[in-house]
């Protein structure tokens, strides 16, 4: 297991317990176009309308429950016609990895062209110490790369990728159809709003929050209808959304829980 993998699987798990900080969408239908399976603490979504289908992130490795929690909300994984990654990290990009098998057998995969160099172990994803760790995901050649700022169609849907760096140096967020924004991890979100993501995630939280500054300026806001984050469920209180995007939850604070109704564990899966 790679030291990224096992951060991952191990460490987080530990660090975020009882924190409040991760609390994903319930496997289900979100809205009438918006589905999505959740994996320990982060949803795949999937996009539908008409007979247009689409996904943004793949999830993690191996996830041994992916095909059942595809049966509960009556998804074929391999009717996605693309796939867009908002980052390469490997619970966002794992279920591409050419180590397991792939179900989104159909599925174009749009990427950063920033984000690829994580692909390619061109860049670190993170530093601890003296300890760099680079991505552990590989996908098999052929995907697209994506611009800041390009639009893109498939069938009925209008997808525009916004490059919005800091948790990792090409994440990209995504806008479908002017009114569906996708914010990847970064933004944590819980009652009183939108937040930077977690410092400890984040290649740089600064640069996180000069993004989403960035990002909000020049977006079409007031189009959206609906912002779905990662780890942190989905709101219609699109202004929330970025209500304290310039701070980064103090996790590390004595008593500090982030979100009171997230589980304690999201990773024990009978907790949540």
């Amino acid at each position: 297991m790679s030291l990224i993998d096992y951060f991952a699987m191990n460490i987080v798990p530990m660090m975020y317990r009882g924190k409040g900080a991760l609390h994903p969408c319930e496997t289900g239908q979100l809205t009438d176009m918006v589905s999505c399976i959740r994996e320990y603490d982060v949803n795949i979504f999937f996009i539908k309308k008409n007979d247009t289908f689409i996904a943004i992130d793949a999830g993690y490795k191996n996830y041994n429950s992916f095909a059942d929690e595809c049966r509960k909300i009556n998804v074929d994984p391999s009717k996605v016609q693309a796939m867009f990654l908002t980052h390469a990290d490997p619970d966002h990009a794992g279920g591409l990895d050419v180590g397991q098998k792939n179900y989104f057998t159909n599925a174009d995969v749009y990427v950063g062209n920033v984000e690829e160099n994580y692909l390619t172990n061109t860049y670190h994803r993170k530093k601890i110490g003296p300890f760099g760790m680079k991505n552990s995901v590989s996908i098999k050649s052929g995907y697209h790369l994506l611009k800041d700022g390009e639009i893109i169609f498939i069938g009925d849907l209008k997808i525009q990728s916004f490059l919005v760096p800091g948790h990792t140096l090409g994440h990209l967020v995504y806008i479908i159809n002017d009114e569906m924004l996708f914010t990847g991890d970064s933004i944590a979100l819980n009652d009183e709003g939108g937040w930077c993501f977690f410092d400890i995630f984040n290649y740089d939280s600064g640069l996180n929050i000069r993004s989403l500054k960035t990002f909000k300026r020049r977006s079409e806001m007031d189009h959206i209808r609906y912002v779905f984050t990662s780890h942190n469920g989905f709101t219609d209180d699109v202004k929330g959304a970025f209500r304290h995007i310039d701070t980064i939850p103090d996790w590390k604070k004595k008593g500090f829980v982030f979100d009171k109704t997230a589980p304690y564990d999201c990773f024990a899966m009978n907790n949540c």
